[in-house]
């Protein structure tokens, strides 16, 4: 029916338009349209907890927390918090959109009881 017809110079060229739509498909923003925002939330606390926990851990063993005591407290702690931000962030990336399937599934039964 009705076409556009192109103009000769377009404001994006088509080498940006064409990396716009790869960078769109890329691994990164599949899992994130996944993630709802919850997810997200719980996603980026446990990656925080994972890289504070090691910064922990580094720098009471790196000699930095001077009574030793001290130092051991906060290695067991932050070897603590680095195994739940680890934990956490294991789980949330293996329950990613399980509501989504479980919700998916309940549609599909309503739907073959009605045939």
């Amino acid at each position: 029916m009705f076409e556009e017809e192109e103009f000769k110079n377009p404001t994006v060229s088509k080498d940006l338009q064409d990396q716009i739509k790869s960078n769109q498909n890329s691994r990164i923003s599949v899992f994130m349209d996944k993630v709802h925002s919850i997810d997200g939330l719980y996603f980026v606390s446990s990656l925080l907890q994972i890289f504070l926990g090691s910064a922990v851990v580094a720098l009471s063993l790196v000699g930095s927390i001077q009574p030793v005591w001290v130092a051991t407290l906060m290695t067991v702690l932050g070897s603590i918090a680095l195994m739940s931000g680890l934990f956490m962030l294991h789980r949330t990336i293996v329950y990613a959109g399980t509501f989504d399937s479980l919700l998916q599934k309940a549609i599909k039964r309503v739907i073959n009881h009605q045939n």
